[in-house]
């Protein structure tokens, strides 16, 4: 089964999830709020990125919690060991939603395009 990680007030991700479930689609959603998120997976998840991903994909540039941090912390997502830490202390900094099966990432974000060709 699919897990769709992200925050339910996420339009990004509502559109996610209502594509999932026009097509009939079962996933378990993961509040990254509420759940952990550690090192451990994610490493796991970037070690088998899909094409036109990488580490640095994860990170949400463009969002209001990236436009919050200082300097400092923006550095930290230089690399990968710091943008694993910004994520763990600010889930809502991580691009959403992000989708997996057996913890392989499948989609990075809402793309029609990229969903009906990797779940479906």
């Amino acid at each position: 089964m699919f897990k769709l990680y992200g925050i339910k007030n996420c339009n990004t991700v509502k559109k996610s999830v209502d594509w999932l479930h026009s097509k009939k689609i079962d996933f378990e959603f993961m509040d990254v709020k509420k759940v952990s998120l550690d090192v451990v997976l994610l490493k796991q998840w970037v070690n088998d990125l899909p094409d036109g991903y990488s580490w640095e994909t994860l990170v949400n540039r463009s969002g209001t919690t990236w436009r919050k941090l200082d300097d400092e912390q923006k550095k930290q997502a230089d690399t990968q060991s710091g943008s694993f830490n910004l994520i763990i202390e600010k889930p809502s900094i991580m691009k959403r939603p992000v989708i997996t099966k057996e913890n392989h990432i499948l989609t990075i974000g809402f793309n029609e395009l990229i969903f009906s060709e990797r779940l479906l």
